[in-house]
C-alpha cells in the first residue's frame, strides 16, 4: 500500500509536467537569400557566410580625428558607462541564482545561564553550543540548474545589448563630427553667397543711379541679402550646436572644440559588401541579444515544471558543546553535590522530501505564465530580425537614390549657374529687368545648398548602413576596470 500512494503522489506531482527543453532555437521568419538592393552582388561562397564583420566601421572613412573620437567615446560616454554597470549588475543576479546550486554554510553559537529551584534545592547551569549547519538541495530534475541556465543567458543577453549600445553610440558621434564639418561648409558657402548678393546689390545700385532700374529691384536685392545674412546667422548657430552635441556625448560638460577645421565630408567610395541576409542573425547583436532571452525563457519554462516535482533537501549539523552544573541541595543539612561538566562533539543528519500535492492553481499558472512569456520573446525575436532586414534594405535603397539625387543636384546647379550668367548679362546690356536674375540668383544659391545637404546625407546614409549591418565587437572596446 505505501509504495503504491509514493507511485501515486509522483505521478500528481509530474502531470502537465511533460516539458522539453529547446537547445536551438531557429529563426521564427523565413530570412531571403539576398538583399533585393543587393541583386547585382554575387552572393558569397557558402564558406564565407558565417564570416562577420569587424564592427569598427569608422575605420573606412578614411578620419584619424573620427576614429579617436568614437574611441573616447566608448570609454568616456555616459549611456555606455550605464550600459556596462548593468552587464556587472546581471552578472551578480546570475551568481545570486547560481548559489541555490550549492551547499548552504552557516555558523550558530548559543551560551545560556539558568537557574531552576526543584523540591530537593536548587539547579545552577551553564551552557555553550557552537554548531556548523549545512543543508544541501539536491537537484534532482534540474529546476535550480535551469535558472541558473536562464540568469547565466541573461547576463549573455546584457553583453549583447552592450554590443548594440556601442555601435549606437559610435553611429552618433560619426553623425554628430559630420554634422559639425557639415555645418562649416555650410557657412563657408552661405558666406559666398552673401558675398555675390552684396556684388549684385553694389550692381543694382549703382544702375538705379543712373536711372536704368527702379528702386523695386533696389529693395528687393536689400531683402535678398538680408535674408541671406539671417540664413548666416543661423549657419553659425549650428556649428556651436554640433560642438556642443560631441562634447555631451564624449561624457563632458559643452564647451570643448574640435580639430574641426580644413576638414571636408569623406569620399565613402562604392557600397561595401552586404553578404547575405542570414548573416545578420549572427552579426547584429540586438539580434544575438533577443535570441539569447528566448533561450533563458525557455529555461525558466523548465525550472517551472521542474518546481512541480518532489524535492529532496540533505542537512547536516556538526555541533560542540559545553554544559556546566551545579545542584545544591534545601535546608541546613542539604547535600552538596559537587559540580558536573560535561563536553564534546555532537552531530544530526537528516534528510527532506516533499512534494506539492495540491495548491490551487499556483503552480499550473506559474508555468502558463513562463510559457506566455516565452511567446512573447518570440515575437520579439521575429520582430527584431524583420527590422533589422528592413533597415539594410532601406540603407541600400536610400544610399542609391541619393547618388542619383546628388548627380541631378549637380546638373542642376550647374545650369542654374549657366541660367544666372545669361540673365546677368541681359541685365547688364539693358535688355531685361532685375526680375530674372532674381529668379535666377535665388535658384542657384537653393540648388547648392540642396546639393551640400545631399552630399552630407549621403555619408548619413552610409552610417545607417553600417550601424545595420552590425558587426563582431572588438575585444579591446570590453569591458573597462572598475575605478
Amino acid at each position: 500500500m505505501p509504495r503504491k500512494i509514493l507511485v501515486v503522489l509522483i505521478a500528481v506531482s509530474a502531470s502537465g509536467c511533460n516539458y522539453e527543453k529547446e537547445t536551438d532555437i531557429p529563426a521564427p521568419v523565413a530570412v531571403p537569400e539576398t538583399f533585393t538592393e543587393g541583386d547585382e552582388q554575387p552572393p558569397p561562397p557558402k564558406s564565407d557566410v558565417e564570416q562577420i564583420r569587424d564592427a569598427r566601421w569608422w575605420r573606412h572613412m578614411g578620419d584619424p580625428t573620427l576614429s579617436a573620437l568614437i574611441e573616447e567615446a566608448l570609454r568616456r560616454n555616459r549611456t555606455v558607462r550605464a550600459g556596462w554597470a548593468r552587464v556587472r549588475q546581471s552578472k551578480y543576479l546570475a551568481n545570486q541564482v547560481r548559489a541555490a546550486r550549492m551547499p548552504q554554510i552557516g555558523v550558530a553559537g548559543d551560551f545560556a545561564a539558568g537557574k531552576n529551584l526543584l523540591s530537593f534545592g536548587e539547579v545552577r547551569a551553564l551552557s555553550a553550543t557552537g554548531s556548523l549547519p549545512v543543508s544541501y538541495e539536491v537537484d534532482l530534475f534540474a529546476r535550480r540548474a535551469r535558472e541558473h541556465q536562464g540568469a547565466k543567458l541573461d547576463a549573455i543577453a546584457a553583453r549583447f545589448d552592450q554590443d548594440a549600445l556601442a555601435i549606437s553610440i559610435s553611429a552618433e558621434v560619426a553623425e554628430a563630427w559630420f554634422d559639425a564639418i557639415n555645418a562649416r561648409i555650410e557657412v563657408e558657402v552661405v558666406a559666398q553667397q552673401l558675398d555675390t548678393d552684396l556684388r549684385f546689390l553694389e550692381l543694382v545700385e549703382l544702375r538705379y543711379r543712373e536711372g536704368l532700374n527702379s528702386a523695386v529691384d533696389v529693395h528687393q536685392q536689400r531683402q535678398r541679402v538680408a535674408g541671406q545674412r539671417a540664413l548666416l546667422a543661423l549657419s553659425e548657430a549650428r556649428i556651436d550646436l554640433t560642438d556642443q552635441r560631441l562634447s555631451v556625448l564624449l561624457g563632458e560638460a559643452p564647451g570643448r572644440r574640435f580639430p574641426v577645421e580644413n576638414k571636408t565630408l569623406p569620399d565613402i567610395g562604392p557600397t561595401p559588401d552586404v553578404q547575405v541576409p542570414a548573416t545578420l542573425l549572427q552579426a547584429r547583436p540586438d539580434i544575438r541579444a533577443a535570441r539569447t532571452r528566448v533561450e533563458a525563457e525557455d529555461r525558466r519554462v523548465a525550472a517551472a515544471v521542474g518546481a512541480r516535482l518532489p524535492v529532496i533537501t540533505i542537512d547536516f549539523t556538526p555541533a560542540y558543546t559545553w554544559l556546566q552544573s551545579e545542584i545544591t541541595g534545601a535546608g541546613t543539612d542539604a547535600m552538596q553535590f559537587p559540580t558536573t561538566t560535561a563536553k564534546g562533539v555532537t552531530w544530526n543528519a537528516g534528510a527532506h522530501f516533499s512534494v506539492p500535492l495540491f495548491d490551487g492553481i499556483l503552480g499550473w499558472s506559474q508555468i502558463k505564465t513562463q510559457r506566455a512569456v516565452l511567446g512573447e520573446l518570440l515575437e520579439r525575436y521575429a520582430e527584431s530580425i524583420l527590422n533589422g532586414l528592413v533597415e539594410v534594405e532601406s540603407a541600400l535603397v536610400l544610399e542609391r537614390q541619393e547618388r542619383l539625387r546628388i548627380q541631378y543636384l549637380e546638373d542642376e546647379f550647374r545650369l542654374a549657374g549657366i541660367t544666372l550668367e545669361a540673365t546677368r548679362d541681359r541685365y547688364r546690356a539693358g535688355l531685361s529687368d532685375f526680375l530674372p536674375v532674381l529668379t535666377a540668383l535665388a535658384t542657384r544659391q537653393i540648388s547648392e545648398l540642396q546639393l551640400v545637404a545631399s552630399r552630407r546625407q549621403l555619408v548619413s546614409y552610409r552610417v545607417q548602413l553600417y550601424r545595420a549591418l552590425g558587426g563582431a565587437w572588438p575585444e579591446e572596446f570590453g569591458e573597462p576596470e572598475d575605478e
